[in-house]
């Protein structure tokens, strides 16, 4: 199985699945009640202030879909007209997908992958059903960051760089995350690609209030990730459905049963947005050397984002501090999914932007995470090992 390519891989999205414990091991007691787990007819489920999520069906993990196996889907490899369901191979839930175990060391090395960053799964149905609650919000946060720091490290092996979460619906308590982030020696910090929430309503992520913050991670060289979440989009498509959706209803990631929902997919929109409000708001004037990462949202949302860019400016250039397009090639990196044109964003933005991320062991991603080089074959050795593994490398300061 391992990796026949003559330059090193790091995989930019690997995943582990949360055991509740991760969330509720260091949880304050007066928040106990709040996050649940819970029995439904014989299975668990989360709930939230008692109130039941579907987000993750199987939120244990005990049983998942295999990895890789959801690929043809996301292909569009589909002449039989097979629904989603169709596609699962279900399997029981193994240790390596929730725990650091030699078995999943043996996984990287099988795999040729040198290291990778590691995403949590349920994570961001913390902020997803919470944000009206963002003192609990940051407790639950800072509870899973302490277990990543336990079981897992924040890439002290060399291997495994799992990311801890930052919120920033409380800014004074985000910088104290941040510090702390900072002082265990993590290189890299997950934000929710998302606006802000808080008491007083929505603010882009953008606003001063947030610069102390933004400071601290651009002075410790800190790569900052936006991974794909529930980021509060779902009542666009809820707006466009044939009949009347339920006030809050709830964003289920993995029901692909909808043409309409995966023609419009909201997640290319939030992504799009949230760009937008960031060099809108000057954040890489004011933090001109930060670097941040679109990790598992696709790319299909960066071309008419381009476009607005190259407009926009052309028609208010004084409102810029430089063209968006200069930032776009230079502080922020993007993964393409492999059933994506990965030429035509190299083009756009260039070589050094792009990095592989296999997903593994999500069903969506693939099961041989090397097998994504196949999608850029035809771009030279050089330009593959930059986006297999250079360019991450580059950015975390793991390489010259």
């Amino acid at each position: 199985m391992s990796s026949n390519s003559p330059f090193p891989l790091f995989d930019c999205d690997n995943h582990i699945y949360e055991p509740p414990e991760a969330f509720l091991r260091h949880l304050p007691d007066k928040h106990k009640n709040v996050m649940t787990y819970v029995e439904v007819d014989g299975r668990t489920k989360i709930a939230f202030n008692g109130e039941i999520t579907e987000y993750i069906p199987n939120p244990t993990f005990e049983v998942v879909a295999a990895p890789g196996c959801h690929a043809e889907f996301y292909r569009g490899n589909n002449p039989d007209g097979k629904s989603f369901r169709e596609f699962n191979v279900v399997e029981k839930g193994k240790a390596e997908y929730q725990y650091k175990t030699p078995e999943r060391l043996k996984m990287l090395d099988e795999h040729g992958i040198v290291g990778a960053l590691v995403f949590p799964s349920l994570a961001n149905v913390i902020e997803g059903h919470m944000d009206h609650d963002p003192d609990f919000c940051h407790a639950a946060i800072h509870s899973l960051n302490l277990w990543i720091r336990e079981e897992w490290g924040f890439g002290d092996d060399g291997r495994f760089y799992v990311t801890p979460v930052i919120t920033f619906m409380d800014a004074a308590k985000a910088l104290e995350e941040t510090q702390w982030i900072i002082e265990n020696g993590s290189k890299v910090v997950l934000i929710r690609p998302a606006p802000v929430a808080g008491v007083d309503g929505y603010r882009s992520m953008a606003s001063p209030e947030f610069d102390a913050i933004w400071k601290l991670l651009e002075e410790n060289k800190i790569f900052v990730t936006f991974h794909t979440s529930d980021n509060g989009y779902n009542d666009v498509y809820q707006r466009h459905k044939t009949e009347a959706a339920a006030d809050g209803e709830e964003y289920l990631p993995f029901d692909r049963t909808s043409t309409l929902e995966q023609v419009m997919d909201v997640n290319h929109l939030a992504c799009q947005h949230h760009l937008a409000s960031l060099i809108c708001h000057g954040l890489f004037d004011r933090f001109p050397k930060l670097s941040i990462s679109y990790v598992e949202t696709g790319t299909y949302w960066v071309y008419p984002l381009w476009d607005r860019f190259d407009l926009v400016y052309r028609q208010m250039p004084q409102a810029f501090g430089r063209h968006p397009h200069e930032i776009m090639r230079s502080n922020v990196f993007y993964h393409p999914f492999y059933e994506e044109n990965v030429y035509r964003l190299v083009e756009m933005v260039g070589v050094d932007q792009v990095m592989f991320g296999s997903d593994w062991p999500h069903p969506e991603g693939l099961a041989q995470p090397s097998d994504w080089e196949d999608e850029i074959s035809k771009l030279s050795e050089k330009d593959r090992a930059k986006i297999m593994g250079g360019n991450i490398m580059r950015v975390m300061g793991l390489v010259a």
